[in-house]
């Protein structure tokens, strides 16, 4: 079983706290002036193979951090950099640390105590990722402070102290750390975006109309953890009687281990063009909401829960939400959670099943309450998603997330459980306020059984939202039919609408609706068709009838649709060619077809600096992708030997070709509706009906001898004859499908596709 807590050497805050900072504000004075440069520190070299090798073992084992950096321990001080003195008598010292190869560095402090008016940064060699300003918010008594992660291996770490300040500023980093599987290689070097896996589904995703207006509230209290200096958590901000806005935040006990450092928190980041269980990647949100400190209130084992108070300020303007609970212990219809699986971008997931009350060992505890979901109906968790909030069909929390064994297998989930510490064995178990948690979530001892979302989630009057359906980030042929519905999300009845919308540069087309909807009912208004050989960008609006939307938000609809246009190849084959660098046994690769149905996976364990080829056969008008994975994140080329991949077509067009891909690279493409590049044999071949029910017939007017095969969808052939003279094929047996039927005349070949009704 594979436990949901992901961190690597994490660090329990128990009485000690963590100092507050909200980044980025400003920045650093270099950026502007002409400074005195400094010699760059290296980071040595470590065994980054030997830790990869643990790690495979260890991610399968309850009770074990999940690591994604190397601790560098370090001794550097001012001492170590360079002080450059302004003429208004303001210091600037500039350190420059690189730790070759890491995806990300971080920094723990043992000494930080610094003035006034001081500000701390950091930033990457391009300066295309900045943290800061930390300032004096940051001191505390045990002098303890930790960063965010900046993206690249080489960080610089400013500190500015005007010439007035009361004292002299006080810094010691004593860790480094190496983040060498925290981010997927992709060019902007985003913080472990798109490392989870492809079953998982972004937070805007849909999950439900009974469900989804929630979570639009939800996902603003879920914020991804760095645990420590090297691991990722999940948890919620979460909401107590006086609906005061206390920055109270539940996670899972077993992100906590021995010792004391800093936690950092982001929060709001969402991608806005999601990805719905495809390997299809996410995009990367617009901002960054971080924030460092907090103070360990409460925690058990017997629940796996931890309370911690964040204690940096939030900002208003993060539009943030705390989110509400429900201690009754009452067994809900179905279950929500939302989380940053493996510290990607937020995440959600759906059990459509009531969870049920379950015990289990777990964490040290003999007897630890927890919910149990059978599966997942929508998405999965992953390590990286321990502590994240489980929410009941109210949008209250239930429990948070302790371990389990689901996983993605592909695009789909494994069908296997995952278990959830329970919140109302959390609200009262144990005698003190330090092992519960009904005195800091009802201080007042109101008695509430349940509480909602602060601040309230709003609800207009008059309020209607467009949705769109049917219309995935790459569609496979030369027609899209959208859905177009209208829900009513405020509290008056809507009775007239109308709906505009244009493709291309067609002319807009309006539909006016009338009927009923009350609060989130929902009515599919229009499904055209359009054709997307020649424009594929669609527009729509939607406006309530004589009356103004008291929020038109969302009223509008723009998307831009992919047909693999650029990427459609006349053939019937492709090769793969590998070669394997000198670790084969990181590599893998995967061949789907538009279905998300594995066709063809590597086997077994790759052999170091081999190469192999493989050949998968093709159906016409048809989309297909390659997936090359490495699981060390270092791709196949070039650092430990100098392997490489090439996805060609049997006429020789190549489709991919790499080596430096990071951890997965995602080929996709179509074939073109008749795989043939000369079908002029056929020219007097009829094939009909096509759709058909029961019988096709394939009429001829040649003398030349026909093989006839018909394959299904996955290339299983079902149907094979010779055919010198019109032929009659009884389909009546098989199931309804798209098949494809080879006629061969012992030169060349064509490839029908026939739609089975």
């Amino acid at each position: 079983m594979k436990i949901r807590y992901s961190f690597i050497f994490s660090f329990l805050l128990f009485f000690y706290y963590a100092g507050a900072q909200v980044t980025n504000e400003g920045q650093p004075k270099s950026w502007q002036l002409t400074l005195n440069s400094v010699e760059t520190i290296s980071m040595p070299s470590f065994d980054l193979k030997t830790l990869q090798k643990e790690d495979i073992i260890n991610d399968k084992k309850e009770n074990q951090p999940y690591r994604f950096g190397y601790e560098h321990q370090v001794s550097l001080s001012f001492e170590d950099g360079k002080w450059n003195r302004l003429k208004n008598g303001d210091r600037v010292w500039l350190l420059n640390v690189r730790s070759k190869g890491a995806k990300t560095l971080n920094f723990l402090f043992d000494e930080f105590y610094i003035p006034e008016g001081a500000k701390l940064y950091f930033y990457n060699n391009d300066k295309t990722d900045l943290l800061g300003a930390y300032t004096a918010s940051q001191n505390r008594d045990d002098m303890e402070f930790g960063t965010w992660l900046i993206n690249g291996d080489n960080v610089w770490i400013e500190y500015f102290e005007p010439a007035q300040a009361e004292f002299n500023g006080q810094l010691h980093i004593s860790k480094v750390v190496h983040g060498y599987r925290s981010v997927s290689d992709i060019p902007a070097l985003k913080k472990a975006l798109n490392d989870s896996g492809s079953c998982n589904q972004d937070v805007n995703c849909p999950v439900g109309s009974d469900f989804d207006t929630l979570k639009d509230q939800l996902k603003k209290a879920v914020a991804m953890i760095v645990v420590g200096s090297s691991g990722f958590c999940s948890g919620s901000l979460i909401n107590n009687t006086n609906n005061d806005r206390s920055q109270y935040f539940l996670t899972a006990n077993h992100c906590l281990t021995s010792s004391t450092s800093t936690w950092a928190f982001r929060f709001n980041w969402i991608s806005q063009n999601p990805s719905c269980s495809t390997t299809s990647n996410s995009t990367d949100a617009s901002f960054n909401q971080t924030v460092s400190g907090a103070t360990l209130l409460a925690n058990n084992s017997k629940s796996d829960f931890a309370l911690l108070e964040i204690d940096a300020p939030l900002p208003d303007d993060w539009d943030l939400v705390w989110a509400g609970w429900d201690r009754s212990g009452v067994i809900p219809d179905f279950s929500v959670g939302i989380h940053h699986p493996r510290g990607d971008i937020m995440k959600v997931s759906r059990d459509d099943n009531s969870p049920v009350k379950n015990s289990r060992i777990f964490n040290g505890n003999d007897n630890m309450e927890n919910w149990y979901l059978y599966n997942w109906e929508l998405g999965v968790t992953e390590e990286g998603s321990s502590g994240s909030p489980l929410f009941d069909e109210n949008g209250r929390i239930i429990g948070q997330l302790a371990g389990g064994a689901a996983a993605c297998n592909g695009t789909e989930n494994n069908g296997a459980f995952d278990f959830y510490g329970r919140f109302d064995v959390s609200w009262d178990f144990g005698d003190t306020p330090s092992s519960r948690l009904k005195e800091w979530l009802d201080p007042a001892a109101t008695g509430r059984f349940t509480l909602n979302q602060y601040p309230p989630a709003q609800i207009f009057n008059d309020d209607i939202a467009i949705i769109v359906d049917n219309i995935d980030n790459q569609i496979c042929g030369d027609e899209v039919t959208p859905v177009f519905s209208l829900q009513n999300r405020g509290n008056t009845q809507v009775t007239a609408a109308t709906l505009t919308y244009q493709f291309g540069s067609q002319a807009p087309q309006t539909v006016e609706w009338t009927g009923s909807l009350t609060y989130l009912e929902r009515e599919v208004i229009a499904s055209p068709v359009f054709d997307l050989s020649t424009e594929n960008r669609l527009t729509a609006s939607i406006e309530i009838k004589d009356k103004t939307d008291d929020f038109p938000d969302n009223n509008t609809f723009t998307s831009t649709i992919d047909n693999y246009k650029n990427d459609t190849y006349t053939a019937e084959t492709v090769t793969l060619t590998l070669k394997t660098d000198d670790y084969a046994n990181e590599t893998s690769w995967q061949f789907y077809d538009q279905n998300g149905t594995l066709i063809q996976e590597s086997q077994g364990t790759l052999t170091d600096q081999t190469t192999y080829t493989e050949v998968f056969n093709l159906n016409p008008d048809s989309c297909y992708e390659f997936v090359i994975l490495d699981s060390a994140g270092d791709g196949i080329c070039c650092d430990f030997g100098t392997g490489s991949y090439k996805l060609e077509t049997g006429n020789g067009e190549i489709i991919s070709e790499n080596g430096a891909f990071g951890s997965i690279e995602v080929s996709s493409f179509r074939t073109s509706e008749n795989l043939s590049s000369d079908d002029s044999s056929f020219a007097e071949l009829s094939v009909y009906p096509n759709p058909v029910s029961s019988s096709l017939t394939v009429e001829t007017n040649s003398t030349d001898e026909l093989n006839l095969s018909l394959f299904d969808i996955r290339g299983k052939q079902i149907y094979s004859v010779k055919m010198s003279e019109n032929k009659t094929i009884d389909l009546e047996a098989i199931s309804s499908g798209m098949y494809f039927l080879k006629i061969n005349n012992g030169v060349k070949s064509i490839t029908k596709k026939i739609i089975k009704l």
